[in-house]
């Protein structure tokens, strides 16, 4: 049974992959390849579904994407748009209190939205910092962007403006700036109540 779902399984997953690629900002498959260290042509072949890749080969486009492996392996839903919709518990608060409208928690999405522009925001900062240097402690980062994350649900404005002015996403390269910036304007869309503009 498994050799009959196998081919579906690897389709789905080849669209999923090639959908969160374009959306955080790689738009050719020859950049991308390139981020994760392996050959375009190796790397197209999952886009392909012609093979599966293996599983640090998918922890590292976990990684480069900031995204779940839940997300990349179609755990996750996608809405209509192709975004992900938030999980299970992602945009309450841990209290499970309700937030007025505007805050980032008052929209089911926004919570997931918070968490991948405080990850994307994060993984910029480490990628700056630690060039040439062993990395240090593996939670550090999830830390931060828990923190971040926190800040952006009570205050999701004033820390728009604090992660713009960041300089380490200033000095980003350009595929970098163009995913973070795709995903303010979605968190902020999400926060103000409109409805998000169709691309």
């Amino acid at each position: 049974m498994s050799d009959v779902l196998a081919p579906n399984v690897r389709s789905q997953f080849a669209k999923r992959l090639k959908i969160i690629r374009t959306q955080r900002g790689f738009d050719r498959a020859r950049y991308f390849a390139k981020s994760l260290g392996i050959e375009e042509n190796r790397y197209t072949r999952y886009e392909r579904a012609e093979v599966e890749p293996s599983l640090t080969l998918i922890h590292k486009m976990c990684a480069t994407l900031h995204v779940t492996p839940n997300e990349l392996l179609g755990f996750s839903e996608f809405n209509d748009e192709g975004a992900f919709q938030s999980a299970p518990g992602m945009a309450e608060s841990s209290a499970g209190a309700s937030r007025p409208q505007g805050q980032a928690g008052g929209n089911g999405n926004a919570g997931s939205l918070a968490w991948r522009l405080a990850s994307e925001a994060v993984a910029i900062r480490s990628e700056q910092a630690s060039r040439g240097k062993a990395p240090e402690d593996p939670l550090a980062n999830f830390r931060e962007t828990g923190a971040l994350f926190q800040k952006l649900q009570a205050e999701p404005f004033s820390t728009i403006a604090e992660i713009v002015d960041d300089p380490a996403v200033k000095t980003a390269a350009a595929a970098r700036k163009a995913a973070i910036a795709e995903l303010i304007r979605t968190f902020t869309e999400s926060v103000s109540g409109k409805a998000p503009r169709s691309r």
